[in-house]
């Protein structure tokens, strides 16, 4: 680097995917220690360079450029993000199945070790929907412990991706979780939570002391159009209607 650095500062850009990879692979505290390790490489370098006394090569441009740099480091960027998403739902995947509950798994051991033949021909027929209805139930539970407990819906922006980030849970299988507990999608489920933090809100107000649009912006709604449509398609009634019959 410093033989190269004088002829072009573009060298440093060799060292940049490096606390991206560490993002992709490793653990946190090791993109921090990275991302040191590469700035102090550059400080470095670039402090060094001013006292080299060793001559600049000369190079063709065609040969050694910025350009060719530029391009190879973005390419390397753009694999390793690429990749991040499927190694993090890998990884997703793997803590959710490694996190069930060991009392369960060690009680259905001992119990499949003590049957007879008839019992695992029997368990043999145990159709994979059933395992995959269970799994999806747990995969709801920690859904709705996530969404309703700490009021995630209350965030208008909020989205499946970020749910899927601190699940880490692929967020196909939080879609799909959703829909067997009776959902259409997750923008249904998100707008039921709203929905019935509306009611609670305005069941236990004093109406006369706060505005429609205070509930309804404290409960994750942008604007009162898709409030007030959101409200009919649920509870089949306008907000209004709904006030009105309390």
């Amino acid at each position: 680097m410093l033989y190269f650095w004088r002829y072009s500062a573009g060298i440093a850009l060799w060292v940049l995917p490096v606390p991206i990879g560490a993002y992709v692979f490793l653990e946190k505290k090791y993109v921090y220690l990275y991302t040191l390790y590469v700035l102090l490489i550059i400080v470095f370098v670039t402090f060094v360079s001013e006292f080299l006394t060793i001559d600049t090569p000369i190079f063709n441009k065609t040969e050694f450029s910025d350009a060719l740099v530029g391009a190879s480091n973005i390419i390397i960027v753009v694999l390793l993000l690429y990749h991040n998403d499927k190694i993090r739902s890998l990884r997703g995947a793997a803590d959710f199945e490694q996190n069930r509950n060991s009392d369960s798994i060690a009680e259905l051991n001992a119990e499949t070790n003590n049957r007879n033949d008839k019992s695992k021909i029997l368990k043999g027929d145990i159709s994979s929907n059933d395992r995959d209805v269970e799994k999806y139930a747990e995969i709801f539970q920690s859904v709705q412990s996530i969404v309703e407990e700490q009021l995630l819906f209350k965030d208008a922006d909020f989205t499946i991706s970020q749910l899927s980030h601190l699940m880490r849970i692929n967020n196909l299988y939080i879609a799909k979780s959703i829909k067997l507990n009776g959902y259409a999608n997750f923008n249904h489920y998100i707008n039921f939570c709203r929905i019935q933090y509306v009611k609670k809100l305005i069941d236990e107000s004093d109406l006369s002391k706060i505005t429609l649009m205070y509930i309804y912006t404290s409960s994750g709604f942008n604007g009162q159009s898709t409030f007030n449509r959101v409200f009919k398609q649920i509870e089949g009634v306008t907000p209004t209607e709904y006030i009105s019959n309390l």
